[in-house]
């Protein structure tokens, strides 16, 4: 099988229940082989959520790839969302810390550069 033929098939979990579509596969470089598979969770129309799975709970593929585990889909869009919230809170931590330690350098630099004129 191609990977060209992996990437946008349907996942079932082990239940049978729709999971998703295949996104993308992680490859070992020195193995040749796939550790792991993101699924796109859709949630509606326009906003989807990614989940990452590991190429071992892979139980078969062929028209479907089946999954070895359930996948509680719900679940797993709130810990996706949740992940997503917490990359979101420490990007905005360190762009703050960015311009502060900025405004503190052109502090310095105006100091360093003013002359005392008597």
């Amino acid at each position: 099988m191609k990977i060209k033929q992996l990437l946008g098939m349907m996942a079932l979990d082990a239940n049978a229940n729709e999971v998703g579509k295949i996104d993308d596969a992680e490859f070992d470089p020195v193995e040749g082989n796939i550790t792991a598979i993101t699924i796109i969770l859709k949630k509606n129309f326009i906003s989807s959520d990614k989940i990452e799975v590991d190429f071992e709970d892979v139980k078969s593929i062929g028209d479907y790839v089946l999954l070895d585990k359930e996948i509680n889909k719900e679940a797993a869009i709130e810990e996706a969302k949740k992940a997503k919230e917490e990359v979101e809170e420490v990007e905005a931590e360190i762009v703050d810390e960015a311009e502060e330690a900025e405004e503190e350098i052109e502090e310095e630099v105006e100091e360093a550069t003013e002359v005392d004129v008597e």
